[in-house]
């Protein structure tokens, strides 16, 4: 299977090899055991995603294409982390290694964004990519340098893969410090990305809905954690696009035995900066969100508005998938982002464990959208093409069932179905559409 390995991975394994040897009277036994004192983990995901646009409508999120899509492939990942050389500063570097088969597609009923295409145009049979990243670390601050995930902070948060068949990954200096808990500091600066279905890692970003490509992306991130308490203040800038806040918090305290309430607040404003190559943007998006569980049974409601005449926009890499945001109603086919969007969400999830059947959930969600509109987007605007001008509604409907094997050889092998439907009418750009998804994962440890 060719891959392309990040020449960062090698050169993280040569540093931290040299430095052990440097450090150790048996240099080939530390070695080992430096090795060995480090983790390596896996996964293997099966996926088949099958989306159907009914009505052949516009579906305008980039990326994406009318018509009917239907593919099935098969991925793994493998992860190292190490351990630190001892010190005052230790040594270490991650690598990672990602790869996808594919099973089904072709016959056109590409583009669904879980396989590699190549520059011909056609589906690659099979595709890798590697990478790696080297790390400093003094006392709880570490420094790391390299292609990574980046999971920590709000504003700029990859998917590790559960959207599609392989994690995205950035290319990165990052630094995060733990020594002033419950507080936490996370800093990064970040020039390319790593789509799931590519196998490069120089992707340039850019945000999703405007296709504006940006050159770095930093942010800035504090996060609190207390008992019951999380808290969150970001704030990104990507170079001549926009300027991203964000401010959030999360409660989940425990009043009595079997009984836990939950409230999430999200609060995004994004403003254009520098050259503001997307065109003017000024955009206040939020999101409240109150539930409740009980027993087997959680409840939750939520309500989420975009204030201004762009949509809220995330940043996205080159194959069009998104990088997360912390809004309730982003969903699993829209996002209840148009300009001026206000929607609300019930969820109602149930633990079957209760009924003796240990592993088993489901999950329920509907959501309803209404009054986006943007007829005062100018036309140098990179969202103007996007047909916000009318009034859209719509909805969306999402049925999901998990299975997690408790035990025996496959356990923790998990069996997921997922079912979408939205519909929206004439003046909703986003179309009809209806969709599943099969997803089965077994993770695995070697190390």
């Amino acid at each position: 299977m060719p891959s392309a390995i990040d020449y960062r991975l090698v050169s993280g394994l040569g540093l931290a090899l040299a430095c052990q040897q440097a450090l150790a009277d048996d240099p080939w036994a530390d070695v080992s055991t430096y090795f060995q004192q480090g983790t390596l983990s896996g996964l293997t995901r099966n996926f088949y995603f099958n989306r159907d646009f009914r009505n052949g409508g516009a579906n305008r999120r980039p990326g994406t294409v009318n018509g009917y899509r239907a593919e099935w492939a098969q991925g793994l990942t493998l992860d190292y982390i190490s351990a630190f050389t001892p010190g005052i500063v230790g040594i270490g570097f991650d690598a990672h290694l990602y790869a996808g088969l594919k099973l089904d597609s072709g016959r056109g009923k590409t583009g669904t964004n879980l396989l590699h295409v190549n520059n011909d145009g056609e589906v690659a049979d099979e595709y890798s990519v590697g990478g790696g990243a080297l790390k400093l670390k003094y006392s709880e601050t570490v420094l790391k340098y390299g292609s990574m995930e980046l999971r920590t902070s709000p504003v700029f948060l990859t998917d590790g893969g559960s959207g599609r068949l392989l994690p995205q990954t950035v290319t990165a200096w990052q630094l995060t410090s733990r020594d002033l808990q419950p507080l936490t500091f996370d800093a990064a600066h970040i020039t390319a990305g790593k789509a799931p279905s590519e196998n490069r890692n120089d992707s340039t970003l850019r945000s999703l809905y405007g296709a504006t490509e940006t050159d770095t992306v930093d942010y800035l991130s504090l996060n609190y954690e207390q008992g019951a308490v999380k808290g969150y203040l970001s704030t990104q800038r990507a170079e001549d696009l926009w300027r991203q806040d964000y401010l959030g918090f999360r409660y989940l305290p425990s009043l009595v035995e079997g009984l836990t309430p939950t409230l999430s607040f999200s609060l995004y404003r994004t403003v254009d900066i520098g050259a503001a190559h997307g065109g003017p943007i000024d955009n206040l998006t939020w999101s409240f969100a109150p539930g409740v569980k009980f027993g087997a049974h959680s409840i939750m409601l939520a309500y989420q508005k975009v204030q201004g005449d762009t949509p809220f926009d995330y940043m996205a890499f080159r194959d069009g998938q998104t990088t997360v945001a912390q809004l309730a109603n982003n969903v699993q086919l829209s996002d209840f982002n148009a300009p001026n969007d206000r929607s609300w969400q019930v969820r109602y999830d149930y633990d079957f464990t209760a009924r003796g059947v240990p592993g088993l959930r489901c999950m329920i969600r509907y959501m309803q959208g209404q009054g986006g509109k943007g007829s005062n987007i100018v036309p140098e605007s990179s969202y103007y093409s996007l047909g916000f001008q009318d009034g859209g509604r719509h909805w969306e409907r999402n049925i999901e069932m998990q299975y997690v094997v408790q035990s025996g050889p496959a356990k923790n092998l998990s069996l997921r179905a997922r079912y979408g439907v939205h519909r929206g009418n004439s003046a909703e750009p986003r179309g009809d559409m209806d969709e599943i998804r099969l997803i089965t994962e077994f993770p695995f440890k070697l190390l």
